[in-house]
């Protein structure tokens, strides 16, 4: 056990990095030493890329790791373990490690052996995963996050389930994933810039903006006070839409009260859900 996460380590982190790890999301939040520790701790989760202080974005030292997981096909059904394995492997995606999460998928790292920048991080996410999904690959959107948790190898889940180190390779190189993109006839795509802010200037009441706010929201997916994880990135998304109606901020936050309630859940634990709304609202703002 010790040998083979030890190997795995030293693909994804060097000696001097520091990430966080712990059981759940709230516990992965923290950077801590990685070794010796990091070999012989019982956590479940990591975070894959390293951190100083906290698990956030702008906490990320070095964008070194990307990753690629699924679990169901487009029509919702499991897919099963070897079946993943055997897309991952025959899509021909030069990866470093893989890993099986104990209940239903498998997570797959790409590890840089140069960093890449905040700019085409996502590009270089969405290209790879293009072609993954030619490969019948079906990839969580969701992992697309530069300050991305996965799972521990060796670890035990609650349920018994270990989660297997089904493998571990190389760092890999810039142009190893390139010449692989070109090969399927992929590339990495230039990031549009930026459309600047204008805001909707409109003589509805703060009520029908709010209401107007929210419903733009909710084309993805319909907020719900009882979520444990992704309410902060959705009060985000509505305080972005307040300010492009030029709602005023603190009307919109007790439309909210009325709404929701005052606290949403989120992968660090509780907070009022005037501070996302209030990250969005600034956030939009600064975009003029």
């Amino acid at each position: 056990m010790e040998m083979s996460r030890k190997e795995f380590l030293e693909v994804l982190f060097d000696v001097d990095d520091k990430t966080a790890y712990g059981n759940d999301d709230q516990q992965t939040y923290y950077a801590k030493d990685i070794w010796p520790h990091m070999i012989h701790t019982d956590a479940l989760k990591f975070s894959i890329n390293p951190i100083r202080e906290r698990r956030t974005g702008e906490n990320v030292t070095h964008i070194n790791s990307l990753l690629f997981e699924m679990d169901k096909d487009r029509a919702g059904n499991v897919i099963p373990r070897d079946t993943q394995i055997a897309l991952f492997k025959s899509s021909g995606l030069p990866y470093s490690t893989m890993t099986w999460s104990g209940t239903k998928s498998v997570h797959v790292i790409v590890r840089l052996d140069e960093p890449v920048s905040e700019y085409w991080f996502r590009p270089l996410w969405l290209a790879i995963e293009r072609v993954l999904t030619k490969h019948g690959c079906s990839i969580d959107p969701a992992t697309m996050k530069v300050p991305q948790i996965s799972r521990m190898p060796e670890s035990i889940r609650d349920n018994g389930n270990r989660q297997d180190l089904i493998e571990v390779r190389s760092r890999v190189s810039k142009l190893d994933i390139v010449s692989w993109l070109k090969l399927n006839d992929e590339t990495i795509r230039k990031p549009k810039p930026p459309k600047p802010f204008v805001p909707i200037r409109t003589d509805k009441s703060s009520l029908d903006k709010f209401k107007i706010a929210r419903k733009w929201s909710e084309r993805k997916q319909v907020y719900s006070s009882a979520w444990t994880t992704g309410g902060h990135m959705w009060l985000f998304s509505l305080g972005i839409n307040l300010r492009k109606l030029e709602c005023d901020l603190n009307q919109g936050i007790q439309f909210a009260y009325q709404a929701w309630g005052t606290h949403c859940e989120t992968g660090t634990g509780r907070e009022d859900i005037s501070i996302p709304i209030t990250k969005g609202w600034h956030w939009i703002e600064n975009k003029k």
